[in-house]
């Protein structure tokens, strides 16, 4: 959930405000997601298994290079799927919840220290917390084409605050018995408690891997 896209990012199509409304990313014809999705999560990895699980892991995955050369640019949303599916194959659920929510703070605290102008921090931490996370939740709807891929992302603003992806690469492809896109869960839980709330608790009420038909994100605080 990066912006140091920027430089390739393509012509806007997203639309958003604090009222419910979808958000079809411009990046749906690339298929393309935010460095952090890689990055964050190696860190986040050797943080909690160590360099061999985490050597072992990206390896299975097919992106062992990244290890020594971490991506800087949008990376192809196939990588994110692959390395997503090798943490599921190769940790235990308690250990997987733990790293993809690790990774997905450390994206937020990244977007706060490098991606939100620190005024615009300032602004929201002041304003009142349904004000705030109306602006908030618009801001993250125009810059969903740096963390959903080819899926499709729609928000509401009004409390309590709803995010939906369908066909969403973090569990694309997996089976679960309970929702796992604890990423997401991480990063909207970071930025919400730094900017609106402190008391902020994100969860995912629904999810493709346990069978439903989309990811859906409760914020309430």
């Amino acid at each position: 959930m990066a912006a140091a896209e920027h430089a390739a990012r393509p012509a806007a199509n997203t639309r958003g405000d604090a009222a419910p409304g979808r958000f079809v990313t411009p990046a749906k014809a690339h298929g393309r997601i935010g460095p952090n999705a890689i990055t964050r999560v190696a860190e986040a990895l050797l943080a909690e298994a160590g360099p061999a699980a985490r050597a072992e892991i990206f390896g299975r995955a097919g992106l062992a290079a990244y290890l020594h050369e971490p991506p800087q640019e949008m990376v192809d949303e196939r990588e994110v799927i692959a390395l997503h599916a090798a943490l599921r194959s190769g940790l235990p659920a308690e250990v997987l919840h733990r790293i993809n929510r690790d990774a997905g703070a450390r994206t937020g605290a990244y977007l706060l220290a490098h991606r939100i102008p620190r005024p615009v921090q300032v602004l929201l931490r002041h304003l009142p917390a349904p004000l705030a996370a109306g602006l908030l939740v618009a801001a993250i709807g125009r810059h969903a084409w740096t963390f959903a891929g080819t899926a499709c992302f729609s928000a509401r603003g009004r409390r309590p605050v709803e995010f939906t992806l369908v066909d969403c690469p973090m569990c694309r492809g997996a089976r679960s018995g309970e929702p796992c896109c604890d990423f997401y869960t991480g990063c909207f839980e970071h930025l919400f408690r730094t900017l609106v709330h402190r008391n902020t608790q994100v969860r995912e009420t629904s999810c493709v891997a346990s069978g439903d038909a989309r990811c859906h994100f409760d914020v309430r605080w």
